[in-house]
């Protein structure tokens, strides 16, 4: 039945509002509500004999709508495994290839659970809270195989290295049989293989939920269902998202650190210069791995001093390299580059010339990160460089993903505006800095009791 009321609204005009109850397009209750004005000026009992016609119209919308929505709901809502299928498609462009993997081994998962429990061919709106949250449960009781490692039976002959001796615990396959190799040693006689499994994490239980969630939000803007039913699941405590976590001190270099690192990077830049120059990117415009292996010599303004991030380059073991736009809508930036590095840019650009007379046309055809023939390099190659360049040269060991870890904490360290800092990192917000780099902010304290200090003093003149 239909229920209406009629009230007064701006400049007094009057106004009805209905609501009659009918089902959604999952074939879920619901009530339903429509707005009438009194568009033509009626008199009060006029428009009353109006809004009564509207809701009797209304009501057999509805009515309508309940015959047919039990007829209808399954042909027009998809099941789960219907819409992924749908939704992966569509955002495929825009997704990391490791990622999109990922999303199809947790939906082929948990439409494993939907068959044994008889919903695999139902709507998506008969998945209930109840159903996502024993998934979940499933998967954090579940055991996963850890990489299985190595351990010394009986001491190697004295022909192995103490270096290597010095590192036999825990080692991986692949090392013992290398060693096994190199010094003609029987495996089985020498080495036992271990393996162990252990219980799925709550990082990674969350990283199912979260990716549910998006997919059940799929359904929410289709209105198949009015409530996302991973958003009311529980996972034990644990902060929400790890990658938000406060990065230690260790992580990065300090200031004397970043400058020694520099100055050793400088020491090999005539003979590594095709590696020196993207790790120096990294430090200082603060630029992902994949953003720097993406970044090509047309991206690069040298009177401006800014680089412009518009792509990144990636590796996946399925397909190899590929390229893609940034991660996000702000990972598409302008960075400032400081003069030191437009100087080492100007002389990595005369190694270029080298190879090619024609370079200058074809800025758009060379990437920054390459080797020596000038083609891009895998993106795993700088991280090994990396590592080796590290241990070599006495330094502590920082990622390259620490590298812009660095870079933000010493634009921090420098009372750089936070706002700012945000822009050159390409963090979809402020809050994203504050959490992850605040402690690297200088106390402001002494500043901001000067500054009221200063205003009280004004005040009593």
């Amino acid at each position: 039945m239909a229920y209406f009321k009629i009230t007064k609204g701006a400049k007094n005009k009057l106004k009805a509002k209905i609501q009659v109850s009918g089902k959604d397009f999952s074939g879920n209750r619901k009530v339903f509500y429509k707005t009438v004005y009194n568009v033509e000026n009626l008199t009060e009992a006029k428009f009353k004999k109006y809004v009564n016609q509207e809701a009797l119209k209304f009501e057999n919308e509805m009515v309508n709508n309940i015959k047919s929505s039990d007829r209808d709901v399954k042909v027009q809502v998809l099941t789960f495994t219907e819409l992924v299928n749908e939704w992966k498609e569509n955002v495929k462009q825009n997704l990391s290839h490791n990622y999109y993997l990922r999303i199809g081994d947790i939906a082929d998962r948990f439409g494993e659970y939907l068959k044994e429990h008889g919903l695999y061919n139902r709507p998506i709106s008969d998945i209930t809270v109840r159903d996502v949250q024993l998934f979940l449960n499933e998967c954090a009781e579940e055991k996963k195989l850890i990489n299985p490692f190595c351990s010394v039976k009986k001491p190697l002959p004295v022909c192995v290295s103490r270096s290597i001796a010095r590192n036999l615990n825990n080692m991986t396959i692949r090392t013992a049989n290398k060693i096994c190799r190199q010094y003609d040693l029987d495996f089985d006689t020498y080495f036992t293989v271990t393996r162990t499994t252990a219980k799925y994490s709550q990082v990674t239980i969350r990283g199912y939920r979260g990716i549910l969630r998006t997919i059940f939000n799929e359904a929410i803007r289709y209105d198949w269902i009015s409530k996302n039913p991973v958003c009311l699941t529980k996972i034990g405590a644990i902060k929400n998202n790890v990658a938000l976590n406060p990065i230690s001190e260790k992580e990065v270099f300090s200031i004397k650190e970043s400058q020694e690192f520099l100055k050793s990077l400088d020491k090999v830049k005539d003979i590594y210069i095709n590696r020196v120059i993207p790790v120096k990117i990294m430090l200082l415009a603060g630029l992902r791995n994949g953003e720097v292996h993406g970044l090509k010599w047309s991206d690069i303004d040298f009177d401006k001093k800014v680089l412009h991030v518009i792509r990144t380059r990636l590796y996946s073991p399925e397909i190899g390299v590929y390229e893609k736009v940034p991660k996000t809508k702000t990972s598409i930036r302008t960075v400032p580059i400081p003069d030191t590095l437009i100087e080492d840019l100007k002389e990595y650009r005369e190694w270029f010339k080298i190879m090619d007379d024609d370079f200058d046309k074809k800025l758009d055809q060379y990437y920054i990160a390459v080797d020596m023939y000038r083609e891009p390099i895998n993106p795993k190659g700088l991280d090994k460089w990396l590592v080796d360049f590290e241990a070599k040269t006495g330094q502590r060991h920082v990622t390259c993903h620490g590298l812009r870890h660095t870079y933000c904490s010493l634009l921090l360290s420098q009372n750089v505006p936070i706002q700012t800092v945000c822009k050159y990192m390409g963090h979809s917000d402020s809050t994203v800095t504050l959490r992850v780099y605040s402690h690297f902010i200088p106390d402001t304290q002494e500043i901001a009791v000067s500054a009221l200090n200063n205003i009280l003093q004004k005040e009593e003149q």
